[in-house]
Parts: structure tokens; C-alpha cells; sequence
């Protein structure tokens, strides 16, 4: 079966499903799918701002279970948890995402995938959401000396089920990764979010954070690779925060 029939087809089951909430984890998602493997992801972050904020010290985790099904499509269920400020953490969310490789890498000039994720609430009163969209990557070789590995995700959201509007937001993020090791490599990335793209106001309204992180991975043979991403990120606008800590950890091993 061919890679379009059968993300389509996997696609199309998935939009059967009951859908709920879904809120994008800050994190660039990339287009290709580690086919035969299974892995552990946690995501992490807490914003700071001005005390009294919803800003300051919110918290967010992540943690989520995939597996590599087919070559094009990769699957991973994830539970997601929040803490606003001054509140104790509290399960949030179910998710179940989906990632179908469009292309192989290298083998035409742009890496190509699309992203597809459901959520539901388990919060009552709270609506589900769908959220969908491309993937496009450049890989750039002998970028100031070394390779270098751009990626833009562009999402839209909309809420699903009682309670929910009619908004169609947009969610973006980049990332810019200068290849220097397997262990470290410098990156600067960018997020942003437009809650309802028919009015989107002032781009000092909107949500837009942007800085360094570090990513790096170590291969531990027949027992998996370790992988890692820490950074911080600076608000840009008076409708983000100040600041905020992300990280991501993610335990991969083939089968």
C-alpha cells in the first residue's frame, strides 16, 4: 500500500475517534518516524512573570508512550498535567498524536511530514480539541562550518465537543539546530500562538517565545538511546511570559 493511501487511511481512523481538549506541548516536532521503535517522552515547563500573573511559576508535564508502527506513521498516548500558579499539579489531559513521514530524508530538497493529535479532557466542563498540520524540514550542509538542521511546524487547533468554540487557532514553532556532536548541539527556536487566527488582533497580544536550547543524545548499544533537549525560553510580547524553562527526555529502543 502506498505511503499516501495508507496515512490517509490511518488518518481517517483516527478522526472517527472521540476527540477532546488538546493544548501543543513546547516542542518542535520533527517529520520522521523511527519505524520499530518504542520510546518514553517527558516534557516540561514553567513560565515565570509578573507575581499575581497566570504566568508566574505555571507548570506543564508531558509524559507519553510511542511506538514506530509503520514507516510512515508513528503513534504515541500521552498524559498531560498542568499546575497554575499557586495550585498543585492536576492530570489535565489523554492525547493520542500522530506523526506520518510524507518523505524519506535527503530525498527530495524539503523533509515533509504531517502531524495529527486528539485530545480529550479530564477536567468536566472542559471541551476536547483537534489539532493538525505540516511538518517541513531543510537540512543545510556546511552551515558556518557544520550541517545544520532547520524545522517549521505549523498546526491548526480547534476545540471538539461540549462547550468548545468556533476559533480556529494557529500554533507554530521552529527550530534552527547547528550540528557540532551527538552530545551537545546549540539551537535556537521559536514559538507562537494564535488563539483565533479570523481575529487575530495585535501580534503584542499574541502568545511568542523564542531562545537557546541545547540538544544532544548518547547511544547506549543494545539498550537504547538516550536523548535530551533543555533550554530557555524569553517572551516577546506582553501577552507571554517573561521567561520560561523547557526541557524534553526521551528513552528510545528498537525492536
Amino acid at each position: 500500500m502506498s505511503r499516501p493511501i495508507l496515512g490517509a487511511a490511518a488518518l481517517a481512523a483516527t478522526l472517527l475517534a472521540p476527540v477532546g481538549r488538546a493544548r501543543a506541548d513546547l516542542h518542535v516536532r520533527w517529520p520522521v518516524v523511527d519505524y520499530r521503535e518504542v520510546e518514553y517522552e517527558q516534557n516540561g515547563l514553567i513560565s515565570f512573570g509578573r507575581a499575581g500573573s497566570g504566568f508566574d511559576r505555571a507548570q506543564s508535564y508531558s509524559n507519553a508512550i510511542g511506538v514506530g508502527i509503520l514507516p510512515s506513521w508513528e503513534m504515541e498516548l500521552e498524559g498531560e498535567s498542568e499546575a497554575a500558579p499557586g495550585e498543585g499539579l492536576r492530570m489535565d489531559a489523554v492525547t493520542m498524536e500522530n506523526t506520518f513521514q510524507l518523505t524519506d530524508p535527503g530525498e527530495y530538497q524539503f523533509n515533509l511530514g504531517f502531524y495529527a493529535e486528539y485530545s480529550r479532557s479530564v477536567r468536566r466542563g472542559r471541551p476536547g480539541s483537534v489539532t493538525l498540520g505540516p511538518i517541513v524540514q531543510k537540512e543545510l550542509p556546511d552551515f558556518l562550518g557544520t550541517d545544520s538542521i532547520h524545522t517549521l511546524n505549523l498546526f491548526l487547533t480547534h476545540d471538539a465537543g461540549p462547550g468548545g468554540t468556533h476559533a480556529t487557532g494557529l500554533v507554530y514553532a521552529w527550530q534552527s539546530l547547528l550540528y557540532l556532536n551527538a552530545f551537545a548541539s546549540p539551537a535556537i527556536e521559536i514559538y507562537g500562538n494564535i488563539p483565533d487566527i479570523a481575529h487575530a488582533g495585535h501580534f503584542d497580544e499574541q502568545e511568542a517565545l523564542a531562545g537557546p536550547v541545547l540538544v544532544g543524545a548518547v547511544r547506549m548499544g543494545r539498550w537504547g538511546t538516550l536523548k535530551y533537549q533543555a533550554g530557555y525560553l524569553v517572551g516577546l510580547t506582553s501577552g507571554s511570559p517573561r521567561g520560561a524553562v523547557r526541557w524534553q527526555l526521551e528513552y528510545e529502543l528498537a525492536f
